[in-house]
């Protein structure tokens, strides 16, 4: 090699460490740039792909959040470092839909995914991109992106979302017995009707009294008359077929949607209940005393209809002393 060659070859050499030094002045600028223009919560700042190389460029974030320090990356971080991290139950479903925008099936990649950070733990990163630049045969060549770290959001999310179930269990189901509550129960009904209006097909409605409820409050407290009402619950339960509903319609009366179920075999369920109620309930003395109402729907009756039908059966059974069944 001659002087001349020499020569341009180290001046190539100068001018390429000045090009890194730079980028990596022009980068850092950037990055600092970027935390005050993007200063939104968990924003982890921009990335940028170059496809022909596989190297990536990110805001240091992006990894300082995963736990990863500068030496603990490669010089040149490549896209299978954050991809091979995602979590198996999600890295097929993310890598189709970056497989898609590369294919210019869709016009951005947009996923949300768990990443596993170096302690173990999972962080649920948020990430956008898009291909920038392809050649003249519409392959990529550079890719640039944003991501955010959401795992808080999430977490928030899914406690809202079980705050939610359980104020919908709270609204549906009675706590003292297990049943569907007052507005929970005349839902059922109205489903109930519905179904019948469509298929012709009738069910039973049956009103439940538990008459005693107030002599057992007067000798045993609220407490005692509490645990018999949800034994009561227990045993209805445990009566009706799956395709039946009951619930706590007011106070110590029970209304037990019944389906597939005729009058006839209602008015055998009601008496098999009555009977035993009439078995000591907590090992104590008194027995329940339970009177019943049963109706059948048919297609002309509306609901409110149907519902005072049976309680003025309820109301018979309880005039004629109680402890039994009218239909």
């Amino acid at each position: 090699m001659n002087d001349y060659e020499t020569y341009t070859k180290e001046k190539l050499i100068k001018e390429l460490e000045s090009l890194k030094r730079l980028h990596r002045e022009l980068l850092l600028t950037f990055q600092e740039t970027e935390k005050l223009e993007f200063g939104w919560t968990g924003n982890l700042g921009q990335w940028f792909w170059d496809f022909t190389t596989n190297e990536v460029t990110f805001n240091p974030l992006k990894a300082t959040t995963l736990g990863y320090l500068k030496e603990d990356l490669p010089e040149k971080v490549p896209f299978q470092f954050f991809t091979e991290k995602i979590h198996e139950d999600e890295y097929e479903s993310v890598m189709d839909q970056m497989q898609k925008h590369l294919s210019g099936e869709t016009p951005v990649w947009e996923v949300k995914y768990r990443i596993q950070a170096i302690d173990g733990s999972w962080k649920v990163y948020r990430d956008r991109g898009k291909v920038t630049e392809r050649d003249e045969k519409g392959n990529p060549l550079f890719l640039k992106g944003i991501v955010f770290d959401v795992t808080e959001e999430e977490a928030e999310r899914d406690q809202l979302m079980l705050k939610n179930t359980t104020l919908k269990i709270k609204i549906k189901i009675d706590s003292l017995t297990s049943l569907y509550t007052r507005p929970a129960i005349l839902l059922e009904l109205g489903k109930r009707i519905n179904k019948s209006k469509e298929t012709n097909q009738r069910f039973s409605l049956m009103f439940l009294r538990v008459d005693t409820i107030s002599q057992y409050e007067e000798g045993f407290s609220s407490i005692m008359n509490d645990e018999n009402l949800k034994e009561m619950g227990d045993l209805i339960a445990s009566s009706i077929n799956k395709e039946s509903a009951a619930g706590r319609y007011r106070d110590n009366i029970f209304m037990l949607v019944l389906e597939h179920i005729s009058l006839e075999e209602a008015e055998v369920l009601s008496e098999t209940l009555r009977k035993k109620a009439q078995h000591s309930f907590l090992s104590i003395s008194k027995k329940l005393v339970v009177s019943a109402g049963i109706s059948t729907y048919c297609p002309t009756k509306t609901a409110s209809e149907l519902i005072e039908e049976t309680a003025e059966k309820l109301l018979a059974a309880q005039r004629q002393g109680g402890n039994k069944t009218v239909i």
